[in-house]
């Protein structure tokens, strides 16, 4: 484990694949880390830091990658509807000004990067300069759906806990790209929901529910909506890969 004076770093290996968790305790302090979902996110961050969470979820032949996920036989029309009827539902929002949208552009510009296109090395990014952000490449894992997979930026805005996957990419693919993706990042908020109850519910001897928005993005959009989505397209079952 690696740590300087902002940001603590940790390796991880998983199904032959190397994470690199990078922790900023310097921001989270300042965002908060003493009540509530951010005092829940930091007990998890930490146990990520001290190695201390399980290894099954990562190594099983059981557990599903997040980004296995996607729609169960879904044409490209039938994809097209499902998004138009969730954002009429007010359930995805597409978000043009988005802060991360702002960012990931300046990040290119800075690097000197005209492809707009970087990979996802460029996250480390907001940890240096973001003071909203908080983690990237966090391991998250659900006994009860049988997931698990890392979150590449975790972020505190409007109160509330962002989980974010950034989405390279052709404009003109943006809106293709970002649906397809929607089960695996609905599936992330999920996972980082119940990561989070548990802590809280400890604390407080309640059945709070943590508050957690969901982010696509890349350099030309941001696409929002709640991790509870994820449950209501699991009750539909129109999610494949689990």
């Amino acid at each position: 484990m690696e740590q300087n004076h902002r940001i603590v770093a940790r390796e991880y290996t998983h199904s032959s694949v190397p994470y690199h968790f990078r922790w900023s305790i310097v921001n989270h302090q300042e965002l908060g880390n003493t009540k509530g979902d951010l005092a829940a996110l930091w007990a998890l961050l930490e146990a990520v830091r001290d190695g201390t969470i399980p290894t099954e979820p990562f190594t099983s032949p059981f557990f599903a990658r997040a980004s296995s996920l996607g729609f169960e036989d879904m044409s490209k029309a039938q994809l097209v509807g499902l998004r138009k009827r969730l954002m009429k539902k007010g359930q995805l929002v597409r978000d043009l000004e988005s802060e991360l949208v702002g960012e990931i552009r300046d990040y290119h510009r800075q690097i000197g990067d005209d492809s707009y296109r970087a990979d996802h090395s460029i996250l480390q990014e907001f940890l240096r300069r973001d003071s909203n952000a908080i983690a990237i490449e966090v391991p998250v894992w659900s006994m009860k759906h049988s997931l698990s997979g890392h979150i590449d930026l975790i972020r505190f805005g409007d109160e509330v806990i962002q989980v974010c996957d950034y989405k390279p990419g052709p404009l003109h693919k943006t809106a293709q790209r970002f649906t397809k993706s929607i089960p695996q990042v609905a599936a992330y908020g999920e996972m980082m929901a119940q990561r989070l109850a548990v802590p809280l519910r400890e604390a407080l001897d309640a059945a709070k529910l943590p508050a957690i928005e969901c982010c696509i993005f890349d350099t030309h959009s941001c696409w929002r909506f709640g991790a509870e989505l994820f449950v209501n397209l699991w009750a539909a079952q129109i999610i494949s890969g689990v």
